[in-house]
């Protein structure tokens, strides 16, 4: 194992009362992440951890071509991510809504466009699957799956530079209650002045 890998190590934990002004360094990989719904064990070890409210955790790796996202809740949680990286080239905000379903949106000076469900341009991730219906007071309605991850993988070639800066959303539906957290705390979803700034580390995996 490679000095930097270790050092990443060291450096994994992160805690949520970092302030939009830090710059979180993005833990190296060599193994891209297989997204299956589960980022407690195996290649996400490697991951920078980003500790939420609520129990719930963000672990953030990348590769040469990819970011990897994924976020958990614990045992019997109902996940849902939104991720929001600013293009620094246009200045565009996107934003990448995982639930039920998947899809991107872009902030311009127009105001948010539609969403583009299940139009995946250079990402993907991994949605709450769901399994037949279940009889309740307004009718049929989706059994989702609990327990599983929300992950996303953005290819770096979608956005420029080596730094982005992103926010993250992240709602835990436990017990039939949701709770909403955000990373940075403070963050606003149209305002990229309260994101944080994440780096990639360059380097030659062996």
């Amino acid at each position: 194992m490679s000095k930097l890998l270790l050092l990443s190590f060291a450096l994994s934990f992160v805690t949520s009362e970092a302030n939009a002004s830090e710059t979180i360094a993005i833990n190296p990989t060599n193994k891209a992440a297989l997204l299956d719904g589960h980022c407690g064990k195996d290649e996400w070890q490697a991951a920078t951890k980003i500790e939420l409210p609520a129990e719930a955790a963000i672990y953030l790796m990348h590769d040469k071509d990819s970011l990897y996202v994924c976020a958990k809740g614990k045992a019997e949680d109902t996940t849902v991510l939104d991720l929001y990286i600013e293009n620094a080239a246009t200045g565009h905000l996107h934003k990448f809504h995982l639930s039920a379903q998947m899809g991107e949106r872009v902030l311009t000076d127009e105001g948010w466009s539609e969403p583009e469900t299940w139009i995946l341009k250079d990402w993907t991730g991994f949605w709450v699957p769901y399994f037949g219906y279940e009889d309740t007071e307004d009718g049929k309605r989706p059994k989702f799956f609990r327990g599983l991850h929300r992950q996303v993988q953005v290819l770096r070639k979608k956005f420029p530079g080596n730094s982005w800066n992103m926010m993250f959303g992240v709602s835990i539906k436990r017990d039939g209650e949701w709770t909403d957290s955000f990373y940075p705390e403070k963050a606003e979803d149209s305002d990229k002045s309260t994101w944080g700034t994440f780096s990639f580390t360059e380097y030659s995996p062996e």
